[in-house]
C-alpha cells in the first residue's frame, strides 16, 4: 500500500478548546475542497467484491438471503450505488455468502456460496444472465456442476492462456475441522472438472488463529509474470484474520501444487487501529493507473463479524508480486482513486444547528472538532450546499455513535435534502465512518438537514463531503 497519508486537519483551521453550544445562527459558507477521503467506503458490509466493466463500477456483497449488485461512476460511491436484487430464493436456499461477478464469454456470471434449509454445508452456486446489461435481463441459478457434495465457498475465476480454472475454500471431508483452498479446472463458466487440486492448507501461526482452521476468500490479480493469489487466513470472527498470499508463474501448469509458493508472512494483518482485514477483492482507479484493494475489517476490537468495507492501494515488485501493504487507520486520509474528482468539504464548524447540538474537540475528526448531540428527535444541524448546475450527487455524512456495546446499539437518522427526505441506517464503529446518501442538488442553494429517526443515541457528526 501506498504510504501516502494526510494530516487529519485542513490548514487555516483553529481548534476550538471547549464545547461550544450553537446557536442557530446562520453560518458563513465555508466549503473547501477535500485534501483526501477515509480509508472506509461503506460502513457496513462483509466480503465485498467490486469490479469495472465500462464506464460502471459494480459492487456486492454478503446480503443473507439475497444477491444484491450495485453499481457506480465513481468507485467511492459504491455504497450509494444504484442497485438491483438479483436473486432472492424463497425457500430453496439460505445463508447466502460471498458474490462475485465476472462477464466471461459475453454473459454475466455471479458465483455465491448457499445452503439448502436443514442441510449442514453450503455449495457453490452460479447465476447467469446474457443481457449485456446486468441490470436488465434475467438471471438464472444453478449448482456449480462438477463438484464434489463437500463444503465450498468463495469461489472465483483465474484466466490463464492456459485455460480457465475455479479456485474454493472447502472441507477435505464432512467435518469441519479446516478449510483448504482447491482449484479445478473449467468445462465452461458454470461447471468444473472433476478433479480437484489443493493449493494451500493453514501451516503457518498467523494462518491458524481461532478453530476450525481456516483458509479462504481466494482472489486473483495478475501483474507481468505473476499470478498473485490473495486468500484470507485465520478466523473471520477473529482479530487475527489477515491476508495471505500465494504466487505461481503465468507459464507454468497452476494444476500442480508445486507451481505455487506461498509467502511465510501475511501480506495484510492488523495494526494501526485496523482489526481483523480481510476477503478482498481487486479493481482499478478510473483512469487504469493504480490497482485499488477492497477489504473489510471489524469496526471496532473484539467485533468479529460487525465490519465495514474499505479500500487501498496496492504495489508490485518488478516481477509482479504483490507487495506487504499495512491497513490505513481509519482517521488517515488517502488520496482519491486517479481520475476521481475531488470532493467538496463542509465541515463541523459550517453546520446550523438549534439547541441541544455542541461543538466540542473530537478525536478522529478532520478538524479536531464535531456536533454532537441528536439524542432528541427535535435535535438537527443543517448546511447550506450551494450549486452552480443540477447534479446527481452522493452526501457523505461522516457519523459516530458515541456509546455502544454491540450492534444491536444501531441506530438511524433522516437526511432531508430540500424536499426529499431519506432514513438511513449507523453501524456502531470505533470511528467516523460515511452515511452515504443519494440525492439530487438543484442549481443554486439547496439545504441539508441531518437530525436522528429515533432519538436516544448520541451521536457526533465530523463532516460532509460531496461526492
Amino acid at each position: 500500500m501506498k504510504n501516502i497519508f494526510w494530516k487529519h486537519c485542513l490548514s487555516g483551521l483553529i481548534a476550538i478548546l471547549t464545547a461550544v453550544v450553537f446557536t442557530g445562527c446562520a453560518k458563513m459558507e465555508k466549503q473547501t475542497m477535500a485534501e483526501g477521503i477515509s480509508p472506509v467506503i461503506d460502513q457496513e458490509g462483509a466480503d465485498p467484491y467490486v469490479m469495472k466493466q465500462g464506464e460502471w463500477y459494480y459492487y456486492t456483497k454478503t446480503a443473507g438471503d439475497r444477491v444484491i449488485l450495485y453499481r457506480s461512476d465513481r468507485l467511492t460511491n459504491i455504497a450509494a450505488g444504484e442497485s438491483c436484487v438479483l436473486y432472492e430464493p424463497v425457500s430453496e436456499q439460505e445463508s447466502l455468502w460471498a458474490p462475485e461477478l465476472f462477464y466471461l464469454d459475453d454473459v454475466w456470471y455471479v458465483y455465491f456460496a448457499a445452503k439448502v434449509p436443514g442441510e449442514p454445508m453450503h455449495q457453490m452456486y452460479v447465476l447467469s444472465n446474457e443481457n449485456a446489461d446486468p441490470f436488465a435481463g434475467s438471471w438464472e441459478c444453478s449448482p456449480m456442476a462438477g463438484m464434489d457434495d463437500k463444503f465450498a465457498i468463495d469461489g472465483t475465476v483465474l484466466e490463464l492462456a492456459s485455460g480457465r480454472y475455479f479456485i474454493w475454500s472447502g472441507w477435505e471431508g464432512y467435518e469441519n475441522v479446516r478449510q483448504d483452498l482447491y482449484l479445478a479446472e473449467m468445462n465452461s463458466p458454470t461447471e468444473v472438472m472433476e478433479e480437484k487440486i489443493l493449493l494451500s492448507v493453514p501451516e503457518y501461526d498467523w494462518e491458524k488463529q481461532g478453530e476450525p482452521l481456516v483458509n479462504e476468500g481466494p482472489e486473483i490479480i495478475i501483474k507481468e509474470q505473476t499470478i498473485n493469489l490473495v486468500y484470507s487466513a485465520s478466523g473471520s470472527w477473529t482479530d487475527d484474520y489477515c491476508l495471505g498470499l500465494l504466487t505461481a508463474d503465468v507459464q507454468s501448469d497452476v494444476k500442480q501444487p508445486e507451481s505455487w509458493h506461498k509467502q511465510e508472512t501475511p501480506i495484510l494483518r492488523s495494526g494501526s487501529g485496523v482489526w481483523g482485514p480481510g476477503h478482498n477483492s481487486f479493481t482499478v482507479s478510473p483512469d487504469g493507473s493504480q490497482t485499488v484493494l477492497i477489504y473489510h475489517a471489524a469496526r471496532w476490537q473484539g467485533a468479529g463479524w460487525s465490519r465495514s468495507v474499505r479500500f487501498g492501494y496496492a504495489d508490485f515488485d518488478e516481477s509482479g508480486k504483490l507487495l506487504s501493504m499495512e491497513p490505513a487507520a481509519s482517521d488517515q486520509l488517502l488520496p482519491p482513486p486517479a481520475g476521481e474528482p475531488a470532493r467538496e468539504v463542509f465541515l463541523s464548524d459550517t453546520f446550523e444547528a438549534g439547541e441541544g447540538i455542541v461543538l466540542q474537540e473530537e478525536p478522529g475528526t478532520v478538524s479536531a472538532q464535531a456536533a454532537v448531540g441528536f439524542a432528541d428527535t427535535q435535535e438537527s444541524v443543517s448546511v447550506t450546499i450551494p450549486c452552480k448546475e443540477q447534479k446527481n450527487a452522493v452526501l457523505h455524512i461522516y457519523l459516530k455513535i458515541m456509546e455502544f456495546t454491540g450492534d444491536h446499539d444501531q441506530t438511524g437518522i433522516q437526511v432531508e435534502v430540500n424536499d426529499e427526505i431519506f432514513t438511513i441506517p449507523v453501524y456502531p464503529a470505533d470511528c467516523f465512518q460515511p452515511v452515504a446518501v443519494p440525492a439530487e442538488l438543484k442549481k443554486g442553494t439547496n439545504h441539508v438537514t441531518i437530525r436522528s429517526e429515533a432519538g436516544g443515541s448520541v451521536l457526533a457528526a465530523d463532516r460532509i463531503e460531496i461526492g
